[in-house]
């Protein structure tokens, strides 16, 4: 089977008219010279076997609206159950499917042999409307989506919303919002007003497709302008179809309803959507399985609402996004190089002036003595363009810039935390940034990290010391207005240890001395220490290999539930065991913020916390002894600092008989007070 476009030359031209009149009753009258138009445009494609013509697909090119508009599809009859109407949408797909944005058809309701064809390769139905003919018939409008980005979709992906997709049944119950149901099926909570702020949901294209079966045409019609309430799910088509197959292996039914689970679970699963919100009993007795197999968490509305603030932190910072992401540090680079940066990355929806941007660029690229410009890429394109340098103790970031992307913000948390561990490392004593182009999350992200804004620049101050919180008033260069105010509260004997260690992390690393929460050191295995956090372990740097492993603004850790239940918030001691293939064994490598304890099933924390990249599944298998019913426990931990001089088991010993402790070997978790941890920190930073 040979499949080519063809003008009016091709020998096969003739038998395309003459197979378009004979079938001209369902395809609609074309005059003679309507097919040579489009002949003469080559927008024909036709399938043949060297002798016999075995279809056509005639089409035309709509620049306006950057579709393609199939005009006829045709198969001859002895040739039809072949595949060809496949194929030829093959073939006009893979021309026009990097430039347009997808393909368009009308087709009367009433050719369900050819509304068949379109849904299964992947068509959907977006509205109905009267044909022109004077009997009363109905033309089906379907498009094949091309997944390109316009200016709705790239918005709804750099928003840090949750985004979840709502089954079918979901936005049915959701339209007849007055009618009463009982309280396991009322999904009336996804739409309180509390979680506006927080929740973006989706449909999966496969709904038009549900409501152009509803043979009720007033029904169908609420429906589809009820969808207008939520956004749709952009995803590859052809990547759709091949997940929907695997799902045949879990769930097995032959029915419409069983095709139309597997076409938006696998929406899901291809989209940048990683919830999927149901009632269907038959999906949700099945989720482990999906669960295991993709990249995805089915919840029933009850405990989606439940899971919220879980989800939250999720969508802030996710670095298992980051997975391929590489950084590329510039230099003698040509000015076309740069050149192409600048483009990228100007931001001209906010009319900034290229020779502004290109100004500041080029005065860091000309000043290669102190100032450094990187480029990060995924899949070898620049996603991030940024610069840093130091001088005078300052590090100064004239510009950070990133393309919008589901791991913009994951990213530019990363960054900025990169760059304070850079300053802390080299005893910098504060860090500027200039850039005037942030998006609100960005400035979130300063905000929490202990940035403050003023005089058009953001600026940290990095105490790197340990001071008692009756000290914190004498601090230098101190200029955050509410931060001194909390300062002076806690000096008027105000002070609680949460508000003590809100101002710790916001001006980390500073350390508070007499900060009064519990800490644990915690042993951990080499290979997961420099999995999660040690670069001295793994070889690595943060500036350069294995960041989806390496880049630690949060991770977890899993351990075993006994013998000692840890208490958030809370500080880490972290305390490599026994390893002959390390210096930094039996000695404690790093500190960290212990944020949250979560204890249950593996399979439970497994999915809560996958995002973090680090741990596979036979990693959690093999922890909890392949006895998926026992509990385990999950750490979430932030704020890590590595120690560049290891603390040793024997200056732990000695720190440990000092303030009348027992001699330990760190088997499980440890307990101790801040006196301990001030000591074994100040040996670790300073050797003190």
């Amino acid at each position: 089977m040979q499949l080519q476009f063809i003008n009016q030359s091709n020998k096969f031209f003739q038998d395309v008219l003459n197979l378009g009149k004979k079938h001209s009753a369902t395809l609609g009258f074309m005059p003679d010279g309507g097919f040579e138009d489009h002949a003469k445009k080559e927008c024909i494609v036709i399938a043949h076997d060297d002798s016999e013509l075995c279809g056509y697909l005639m089409f035309r090119v709509v620049n306006s609206s950057s579709r393609i508009s199939i005009v006829h599809l045709c198969v001859n009859e002895t040739h039809r159950g072949k595949n060809i109407s496949t194929l030829l949408l093959d073939k006009l797909r893979s021309k026009y499917e990097n430039t347009f944005a997808g393909i368009a058809l009308s087709c009367r309701q009433d050719y369900k042999h050819a509304s068949t064809l379109w849904e299964r390769y992947g068509f959907h139905c977006r509205h109905t409307k009267r044909s022109r003919s004077l009997a009363e018939n109905y033309l089906n409008i379907w498009w094949y989506d091309f997944n390109k980005q316009d200016l709705f979709s790239v918005a709804a992906n750099s928003s840090f919303k949750i985004k979840a997709i709502l089954d079918a049944n979901i936005i049915v119950k959701l339209r007849d919002i007055d009618l009463q149901y009982d309280a396991h099926e009322d999904p009336r909570g996804l739409v309180a007003d509390w979680l506006a702020d927080e929740v973006d949901y989706y449909f999966a294209p496969e709904m038009l497709n549900e409501i152009n079966r509803d043979a009720n045409k007033d029904r169908a019609n609420k429906t589809r302008l009820f969808l207008n309430n939520f956004i749709e799910a952009k995803h590859d088509v052809e990547e759709r179809k091949t997940v929907a197959v695997r799902l045949k292996q879990i769930i097995r039914g032959q029915t419409d309803n069983d095709n139309s689970d597997r076409i938006q679970l696998a929406t899901c699963i291809v989209s940048n959507v990683s919830y999927f919100i149901t009632q269907d009993i038959g999906i949700l007795d099945c989720r482990v399985k999906i669960e295991d197999q993709f990249d995805i968490q089915i919840f029933s509305p009850q405990e989606f609402i439940i899971e919220v603030d879980q989800l939250l932190n999720k969508e802030e910072y996710s670095p298992i996004r980051l997975a391929g992401v590489t950084f590329h540090t510039i230099s003698k680079v040509s000015t076309n190089e740069l050149d192409a940066c600048i483009d990228k990355f100007l931001v001209k929806e906010s009319s900034e002036k290229k020779n502004s941007f290109k100004s500041i660029v080029y005065t860091e690229a000309s000043n290669t003595d102190v100032a450094k410009i990187k480029v990060i890429k995924s899949n070898n394109n620049p996603i991030a363009f940024f610069a840093y340098s130091n001088a005078n103790s300052e590090l100064n970031i004239p510009f950070i810039r990133l393309i919008d992307s589901e791991y913009r913000q994951t990213l530019f948390m990363q960054v900025i935390s990169d760059l304070i561990n850079k300053a802390i490392k080299k005893n910098i004593n504060v860090i500027i940034l200039k850039e005037d182009y942030l998006s609100d999350s960005q400035v979130l992200v300063l905000s929490k990290l202990g940035f403050e804004h003023a005089e058009g620049v953001w600026r940290k101050h990095v105490y790197n010391e340990i001071i008692d919180s009756s000290n914190l008033t004498n601090l230098q260069n101190l200029s955050d207005g509410k931060i001194r105010n909390i300062i002076s509260d806690i000096a008027s004997n105000n002070k609680t240890e949460l508000i003590l260690l809100d101002i710790e992390r916001k001006l980390f690393p500073l350390k508070i001395s007499d900060l009064d929460i519990p800490c644990y050191i915690i042993p951990i295995k080499a290979l997961w220490a420099g999995q999660l956090f040690d670069a001295h372990i793994s070889g690595a740097t943060l500036f350069g290999a294995m960041p989806d492993k390496l880049w630690n603004v949060e991770n977890v850790y899993y351990r075993h539930t006994k013998p000692i239940t840890e208490i958030a918030p809370a500080r880490i001691l972290w305390y490599v065991s026994n390893d002959k293939y390390t210096e930094r064994s039996k000695s404690i490598v790093a500190t960290s913020y212990l944020d949250e304890v979560i204890t249950g099933k593996p399979k439970d924390l497994f999915a809560k916390n996958k995002h973090y990249g680090v741990y596979e599944w036979k990693h959690i298998y093999e922890l909890c002894e392949q006895n998926i019913n026992s509990d385990i426990r999950a750490l979430r931990f932030s704020g890590t600092e590595v120690f560049q001089q290891p603390v040793a088991f024997s200056s732990i010993t000695k720190v440990f008989e000092e303030n009348g402790r027992k001699r330990n070997s760190f088997a499980s978790p440890v307990r101790v007070d801040f006196n301990i941890f001030n000591r074994i920190y100040q040996l670790g930073k300073w050797k003190i």
